[in-house]
């Protein structure tokens, strides 16, 4: 008879194993976040790299045109290499205007603009094919980066180059707009890099947003924007916000 007893008493009951998935299943959401946290460091990683090669790149391009990448530099690069095409170099998109590299040396590589990144229609998972002629330079998916501007005071139509050493030059991790972002609204790719996008400065150094403590869109949880009162671009001696004077143009999407 006792033999009987122990023997209705081996396995689980419904409730016991209800209580063991209940504890899988949090201890799953524990630790889900932290492991993908650590599965994107080699893409942050990759990401920050390629910021800091195009930072280089973009200093020897304004040392040898007097400026960053503008309407300006377009123009006197297009009147001077008429017979090069390696597409537009002017819009509202940062492929034209960073492209305009190719056309200033044209040893360029396309693998500093990659960053792998996946949302809005944008999905740069690959590194540039190197493929420059009939237009080819930095299409489609083949540059991930942002670009900085500033507005011109004369003509609102016209983008000029940035100046300050301390403002925005690339943001990796913009998200995809036909239009370009004005200053601090701009919206970032929340999915990719988990929260976080990197900001090169004209002076070489990277910041990464997250720092600023950036937060949801209420209305879209892949997106992710600046909370009030906190800034990438400079102020005045003032004390004035100069964000307004600036555009940030998104990868084309």
């Amino acid at each position: 008879m006792k033999v009987s007893a122990l023997k209705k008493k081996k396995g689980f009951t419904l409730i016991e194993l209800m209580v063991v998935i209940a504890i899988l299943a949090a201890l799953a959401s524990i630790g889900y976040g932290p492991i993908l946290d650590h599965l994107n460091d080699g893409d942050r990683q990759k990401a920050i790299s390629n910021v800091k090669s195009l930072h280089t790149m973009l200093q020897g391009f304004k040392t040898d045109n007097g400026s960053y990448p503008c309407d300006s530099t377009a123009e006197r690069l297009q009147e001077e290499k008429p017979d090069l095409n390696f597409g537009t170099l002017t819009g509202d998109t940062s492929n034209a205007y960073l492209r305009q590299v190719y056309y200033a040396s044209e040893n360029v590589s396309e693998k500093p603009f990659f960053a792998k990144v996946n949302c809005n229609g944008l999905n740069v998972q690959q590194e540039g094919d190197e493929k420059l002629a009939n237009g080819a330079a930095l299409s489609r998916n083949e540059n991930a980066m942002g670009y900085v501007m500033r507005k011109n005071n004369d003509d609102p139509a016209v983008k000029d180059g940035v100046t300050k050493s301390n403002a925005p030059l690339i943001i990796c991790g913009v998200y995809p707009s036909a239009t370009p972002y004005t200053g601090d609204s701009v919206v970032f790719d929340g999915t990719s890099f988990r929260g976080h996008a990197f900001v090169l400065s004209c002076d070489g150094s990277v910041k990464d947003t997250k720092d600023l403590g950036m937060t949801e869109d209420d209305n879209d949880d892949t997106k992710f924007i600046l909370p009030a009162g906190k800034s990438l671009f400079p102020e005045t001696k003032k004390g004035r916000s100069t964000a307004d004077d600036y555009v940030v143009l998104s990868p084309e999407k």
